[in-house]
């Protein structure tokens, strides 16, 4: 209680006379092998929770279908863990977490799905952490069919840009004797419940390669050519059923990026054209698209098309001031390492290129910028301006669109200031608290051990 109390002082005393005040939590163990999706959710001005998720198959002993959730207090000492289950131990069940989300500031959703070979079963689960009192409620939000055996098909769980929907898209097994089916169920996660489902049949002349979810709770499946003559195909669904939105001639789609402007739909798309392409990337290209009338502004980015090791361009922000449309993106690079004759088939290396905005116009055309970030980003916004966390360690703020850091305001939060006390940020933890007006994250200073740190008086 003492040691409370004098660390409760110290923090008082910090705000009033406005210096910077850094405050540390205690380690705690975390398995870097199986825990993954690691995340820092439902802060407030008293407690944090850090999720994970195990979904390691096998017979290992070690806990292999969990859902943990760690509760810190206000200073990221550890209170408590909860732990979900959601293995069926049922032999010939299969599982798979899909995605998470934060839903309000007392609940956190996690779906995982469930498939019984036996019976051609497929069944989604949701699960909805309730801080307020720390248990999980599990329910069934959707029983599909499969084909059984090896024909399990493929389930794509995509969130909204805006966090409103969470969207089902099930891809059955394709068959060369039928039309392929999808399953397609929108939730508006306000209020858990299911806003419109949707079966649709398409030729089986392509299949299905990515799929996303619009702001609207529209859904948009990508599909890709069977034959030996590429080609693309872009899907829009609703309630009432679904419909092709052209693309240009040539024009191969590769990501899935929505975008709301004034309440209609539109997306942004990286890909590349069919033809003489040598040295090239398949990410030099980008399709602004009108879902509304199916108008096609291209821009091209020679930065992307000149990086042969792309592997894909993450957009991980979102947001549209003025008529002006400004996206956060970098470029995702895989490399393969040469085999040695102990590991033969080793693991692609991935790396992530510099973070860029792309700036969208009133007709569709885009710029690149790039930024002094690499790779993924947290972030916030206080008073309308955005606050970036970057690689470096820097919390910087830059005005929408901006690349350049607000002279005096930019931080080193890289936390070697302190004796034993180092650490490497988890970029996408970063958290505000208003009540206090105090930044936290997440830190990994070993390979098993994780902790939180707080700022306060940050901009100071």
């Amino acid at each position: 209680m003492k040691k409370t109390f004098i660390l409760s002082l110290t923090i008082i005393s910090a705000l009033a006379f406005g210096q910077k005040k850094f405050v540390y939590g205690d380690a705690f163990e975390f398995n870097s092998k199986y825990e993954k999706d690691i995340k820092l959710v439902l802060c407030d001005d008293y407690n944090q929770y850090v999720f994970s998720d195990i979904n390691e198959d096998g017979y290992s002993s070690y806990p292999h279908k969990k859902i943990l959730m760690r509760k810190l207090d206000q200073n990221g000492h550890m209170i408590d863990t909860y732990i979900k289950d959601y293995a069926n131990k049922t032999n010939g069940v299969l599982h798979n977490y899909l995605g998470s989300i934060e839903i309000s500031k007392d609940q956190f959703v996690i779906y995982t799905e469930e498939i019984e070979t036996k019976i051609n079963r497929k069944e989604i689960f949701q699960h909805v952490f309730n801080k307020k009192d720390g248990n999980f409620t599990t329910t069934s939000v959707a029983k599909l069919f499969t084909e059984g055996g090896m024909k399990q098909g493929t389930t794509f769980l995509r969130f909204s840009e805006s966090g409103k929907y969470v969207a089902i898209i099930n891809d059955r097994s394709v068959s060369k004797k039928t039309a392929n089916t999808i399953d397609n169920i929108v939730i508006d996660l306000s209020t858990l419940s299911k806003k419109w489902d949707k079966e649709i049949t398409l030729d089986t002349d392509y299949f299905e390669t990515d799929a996303a979810v619009t702001n609207s709770g529209r859904v948009l499946i990508l599909r890709k050519s069977t034959g030996w003559k590429e080609s693309s195909k872009l899907v829009y669904v609703s309630a009432q059923g679904d419909q092709d939105i052209p693309l240009k001639e040539k024009l191969i789609l590769k990501t899935l990026s929505p975008v709301s402007i004034n309440d209609q739909d539109y997306l942004a798309s990286f890909g590349y054209f069919t033809g003489v392409r040598i040295n090239q990337s398949n990410f030099g290209d980008m399709a602004f698209i009108n879902l509304q009338n199916g108008n096609i502004t291209m821009s091209e980015f020679p930065e992307f098309r000149s990086n042969t090791t792309m592997s894909g361009v993450d957009i991980t922000l979102t947001q549209t001031v003025n008529g002006k449309t400004y996206l956060y993106g970098y470029d995702v690079n895989k490399t393969m390492p040469q085999s040695t004759p102990s590991n033969r088939f080793p693991d692609p290396i991935i790396s992530y290129g510099t973070g860029r905005w792309f700036a969208i116009n009133s007709e569709g055309a885009a710029t690149s910028t790039p930024t002094n970030g690499t790779g993924n980003v947290g972030n916030f916004t206080k008073n309308n301006t955005n606050y970036l966390f970057i690689s470096e360690g820097n919390l910087a703020p830059f005005k929408l669109g901006s690349t350049g850091i607000e002279k005096g305001k930019a931080i080193n939060l890289e936390s070697y200031d302190s004796a034993n006390k180092g650490g490497s940020p988890i970029l996408t933890s970063i958290k505000y608290i208003p009540e206090s007006d105090r930044v936290i994250y997440l830190r990994r200073f070993s390979d098993n051990q994780l902790n939180v740190k707080s700022v306060y008086n940050w901009e100071k």
